[in-house]
């Protein structure tokens, strides 16, 4: 009777282990890619307080660069 329950806990251990494996396996490949560093991102002024900030967190209103909608709206009174 001891040998059956060893066998079935080793099983178990196999199983959970194997699990976990393939969890960490899908979250590993469900992760998106750190920024590629030779490719720097293009960086732009806001018009209203002259920080600046990345491109694709910017809002543009013609030619002009903005941080927030309060500085967009602000320079547009």
């Amino acid at each position: 009777m001891g040998l059956i329950k060893l066998v079935i806990l080793i099983i178990l251990v196999v199983a959970c282990l194997t699990l976990w494996r393939r969890i960490k396996a899908w979250q590993a490949a469900n992760q998106k890619p750190p920024a590629d560093p030779a490719q720097p991102q293009l960086m732009v002024r806001c018009s209203h307080c002259q920080v600046h900030l990345p491109q694709d967190q910017a809002l543009q209103s013609g030619e002009r660069w903005y941080c927030c909608p309060e500085h967009r709206d602000a320079d547009h009174v």
